[in-house]
């Protein structure tokens, strides 16, 4: 996985996650090699979604997607070590296939609340490709910090290359 570290660019390549932080938010870009419409059905159809969520060595299963607004998602990232990683989001905004808006957080009554609003459009860039951003917007510049501190920066970063590889074989 190759990362251009903290930026202000807005350029994004087939071959890498770009990313940049702000006081309140993390955004992720990188350009799929798979039309958008594909792209958005690897993030709503349940059955896709478990293959690419979660990051290299991590399995997901996922116990609920229900892609509708003020509906919910409820995702398990399984470690190889065992160790589950529950979350859960409510949609907030579902335009096909351009843009999905949810609020996501753990789905771990034993863990401190991390909410974030997530922001992912899919943009048409180029023949047959998309460009996949991702924004994150946390409520204070502390929970923003304490998500980078869990990694994820990387792990989404390796979300997006499984997603890749997904898509981009059909």
């Amino acid at each position: 996985m190759t990362f251009d570290g903290p930026s202000t660019a807005d350029t994004a390549s087939s071959d890498r996650t770009t990313h940049r932080v702000d006081d309140h938010s993390i955004t992720l870009r990188r350009v799929l090699n798979a039309p958008r419409e594909l792209v958005f059905a690897a993030w709503t159809d349940p059955v896709q979604v478990a293959k690419w969520w979660g990051p290299h060595g991590f399995n997901s299963q996922v116990r609920q997607m229900d892609v509708a607004v003020g509906r919910m998602f409820r995702i398990c990232m399984v470690a190889s070590d065992g160790a589950e990683y529950p979350i859960k989001g409510t949609y907030q905004e579902i335009v096909a296939p351009e843009r999905l808006v949810y609020i996501d957080d753990w789905d771990d009554d034993s863990k401190p609340s991390q909410s974030s609003r997530v922001t992912v459009t899919f943009a048409e860039h180029g023949a047959g490709k998309t460009l996949l951003t991702l924004e994150m917007r946390f409520g204070s510049i502390a929970e923003r910090v304490e998500a980078e501190q869990q990694e994820v920066i990387p792990g989404w970063g390796e979300c997006f290359e499984r997603l890749d590889a997904l898509v981009s074989a059909h």
